[in-house]
């Protein structure tokens, strides 16, 4: 790899952020403008900010390496984040959008009129949210010591910069630098794919249409859960979606918005797809800790490219990180600013962001195994939250006490999913348990209203 190059790149573009960003942060006046952009994100950023959100290291990399070992039934793995952005985009979304709310969680005080549980839902956001940001941070440096950019000074400024502007610019500064990110990713992704077509002796058809992969494929109950269900039931709860529903100027715009960007996250994915394939059918040695992805560009392109591509995943990963600082951080200060009075709400909110940001580096040293992390972050949200904020999309009246006995259930299903050995997936078990409280709930208020009925009924007489 040409490290020269790979310095350069990625520094000109770091600062071409941290110049975006800069300037977004002048038009930031109230909090509704640095969190929500002031609802006047249109179409095309709107989408490009959806794509850039989901397509991160983890996609990247990780479908590289399934397809490696499974061939073409790894275009399962990017279909759970598809037909979230698709289920977004057929009338969640909207839902969402038509919420008069600035966090996912005050959709618990808006519909269900409990603080407290606006709180509560918050706090798991805020938790799940975290770790997830965590994830990215780890994976950034494994993936810069793999390529043997081992120096931390390069770690910490490629992470001060993404802080500095993510802080100063709110929403705005994301969604102005997601454009950028992403343009740069998918344009590289796809140049790469086809110089590397074009390099190879053996007729690329005949290389992308062979079985490949060099173990049997079964879709167990634990693929289903991690490459479908938790990602696509996330999607619809989670705050940096959300945030972005909230922010668009129409409900329709985020209609074609998601939609568009399920079908470009898809397209996108299918580029390390290939390059995993490739990377079989060419019999390429993966060593032991290795990125199948970036093995495979390395041996079937340039070092120049090599370079690009690296950026590319970097950069793949930033625009996924730094709307995980600006929704944790929307949690922090909408869902518990109420004591920013001494100070500036924008000030506040952008120290926020930068705590959050810190906090996050500080505490990826602590951490190494980015899977578990990435697995207990989605389960705790969904398992808890899922069933409550989709039955406040669809039902006109909230009940208090089913949305409790929901998220207390929710909680109590994914601790016993890991105390215990249960036969059925213990992801649709926490869901089913969940469920099972809301109905409970349900039920609980139906039998009061009954016989609050007879009794005025018993009075007139």
């Amino acid at each position: 790899m040409d490290y020269t190059a790979f310095i350069l790149v990625l520094l000109g573009l770091q600062l071409i952020c941290l110049f975006v960003g800069s300037q977004s942060a002048k038009h930031s006046q109230t909090q509704e403008d640095y969190f929500l952009a002031g609802k006047k994100i249109r179409f095309f950023p709107l989408m490009m900010t959806f794509l850039a959100t989901q397509v991160g290291g983890g996609l990247i990399l990780g479908a590289a390496e399934e397809a490696y070992k499974f061939g073409w039934m790894v275009l399962l793995f990017p279909l759970g984040s598809c037909l979230g952005l698709t289920a977004l985009g057929l009338g969640i979304g909207r839902k969402l959008s038509q919420f008069q709310v600035t966090t996912v969680a005050q959709i618990f005080e808006v519909h269900y009129r409990s603080p407290v549980l606006r709180k509560i839902a918050s706090t798991l956001s805020i938790v799940s949210l975290f770790a997830v940001f965590i994830a990215q941070i780890i994976a950034s440096n494994k993936f810069m010591i793999s390529l043997g950019v081992d120096n931390p000074l390069w770690f910490f400024l490629f992470w001060g910069i993404v802080i500095i502007y993510t802080c100063l610019g709110g929403l705005k500064a994301v969604v102005a630098t997601d454009m950028i990110q992403a343009g740069f990713f998918v344009v590289i992704f796809f140049f790469s794919f086809g110089y590397a077509l074009y390099m190879l002796d053996t007729p690329s058809l005949a290389v992308l249409t062979g079985s490949g992969g060099q173990e049997e494929f079964a879709f167990g109950s634990a693929k289903f859960s991690g490459w479908l269900l938790m990602p696509f039931l996330f999607m619809m709860i989670e705050q940096d979606m959300g945030q972005r529903c909230f922010a668009a100027e129409s409900p329709k715009t985020v209609s074609r918005a998601t939609l568009w960007a399920a079908l470009a996250t898809f397209c996108v994915s299918l580029v390390p797809i290939a390059f995993g394939m490739l990377a079989k059918s060419q019999a390429l040695e993966i060593p032991t800790g290795g990125s199948v992805l970036m093995i495979a560009i390395q041996q079937l392109t340039s070092p120049l490219v090599t370079a690009f591509v690296s950026c590319a995943v970097l950069v793949a990963i930033i625009s996924t990180a730094d709307s995980l600082i600006n929704a944790i951080s929307s949690n922090l200060s909408q869902d518990f600013g109420s004591f920013t009075s001494k100070i500036s709400r924008i000030r506040f909110s952008q120290m926020i962001s930068a705590f959050i940001a810190l906090l996050g580096i500080f505490c990826s040293f602590y951490f190494n195994n980015i899977v578990d992390l990435l697995v207990l972050s989605y389960e705790l949200s969904v398992s808890c939250l899922f069933v409550p904020i989709v039955f406040a999309l669809y039902k006109k009246q909230g009940n208090k006490l089913s949305a409790t006995l929901a998220i207390l259930c929710g909680v109590a299903g994914f601790l016993l999913g890991r105390l215990f050995s249960l036969e059925a997936s213990k992801e649709i078990f926490s869901l089913g348990l969940s469920l099972s409280g809301y109905c409970a709930g349900e039920w609980v208020f139906s039998q009061k209203y009954v016989s609050a009925s007879s009794l005025v009924s018993v009075e007139k007489r």
